[in-house]
């Protein structure tokens, strides 16, 4: 007697196991329904009020502040002072053994492989290094690593001054 009716009990729980899942898909569905019917209430009530958003004056103002000319002036002598700016370069080599005659051909191969990369010999006690590269960015400087780094695993990103007429080409 107590078999049967653990079985009918367990049928009996299974059906309400069903009918809870069914009632859930029911609500979810109803919600979905509901959230799609308010998207398009949702954007017409923004195309209705964009339009008074959108209208602009077109009237440019002009400031004369002796403050903005000073401080324009001051800029201009403090990049005229500088050798460039503040920028990136990929550091390919570091010469441990101080030898400026193995930096040298370190340099030339790699201006082999890639002729459009300027390449800079620096000097740093004890060390020749030599970098590849002007970049404004660290972006454009990652995506070169990226291609340096197949043949030269140890290169990295280092930040440098990029010269004037870099930027400017």
């Amino acid at each position: 007697m107590s078999f049967t009716f653990l079985i009918q009990f367990i049928m009996i729980l299974n059906k309400f196991r069903l009918l809870l899942y069914y009632t859930q898909i029911h609500i979810l569905r109803n919600i979905k329904n509901y959230i799609c019917k308010m998207k398009g209430l949702i954007f017409f009530t923004i195309c209705l009020f964009s339009s008074s958003i959108i209208a602009q004056n077109n009237e440019n103002i002009t400031l004369n502040d002796s403050r903005i000319d000073s401080l324009i002036s001051t800029q201009i002598k403090l990049n005229s002072s500088k050798r460039g700016v503040d920028g990136f370069r990929v550091q390919i080599h570091h010469n441990k053994s101080h030898s400026r005659q193995e930096s040298e051909k370190v340099r030339a191969q790699f201006s082999l492989e890639f002729p459009h990369l300027k390449t800079y010999l620096e000097y740093k006690s004890p060390n020749y290094k030599i970098q590849a590269g002007n970049f404004l960015n660290k972006l454009d400087a990652f995506k070169v690593l990226k291609k340096i780094s197949r043949k030269y695993k140890g290169a990295y990103i280092v930040p440098a001054t990029v010269p004037f007429e870099e930027v400017i080409n």
